[in-house]
């Protein structure tokens, strides 16, 4: 059943872009749940795309959404494996500057 979710991963994330904090986390959640149930091999191209789509989350006003996307962020680039590890490391450089000033995060959970 995962496998048949990954496909339309990629377009719930573009719908969301515009939509509220609720249905962002809502979007993360199933995102977090189809990911996790699927084989790293079969998951990698889609956290690939995922976490690019990631990164503007950790600067949300929701501190949930922030927090909630950078655990996210941590789960799926543990998800990349073969070639698309050079472009996750990557992908990974570019956020590290976000994530290190979300360690004084005004939300003790998000600075975690």
């Amino acid at each position: 059943q995962a496998g048949k979710m990954l496909v339309l991963l990629p377009d719930i994330m573009e719908t969301q872009q515009d939509a509220s904090t609720d249905n962002k986390m809502k979007a993360l959640l199933v995102f977090r749940n189809v990911m996790g149930h699927m084989k790293r091999k079969e998951a990698s191209p889609t956290a690939l795309q995922l976490v690019e789509k990631l990164l503007p989350l950790f600067d949300d006003e929701s501190s949930q959404l922030r927090e909630l996307s950078i655990c996210l962020f941590k789960d799926v680039i543990q998800m990349v494996v073969g070639n698309k590890k050079q472009q996750m490391k990557k992908n990974v450089r570019r956020s590290l500057l976000p994530l290190f000033f979300h360690m004084s995060d005004q939300s003790e959970s998000v600075a975690k």
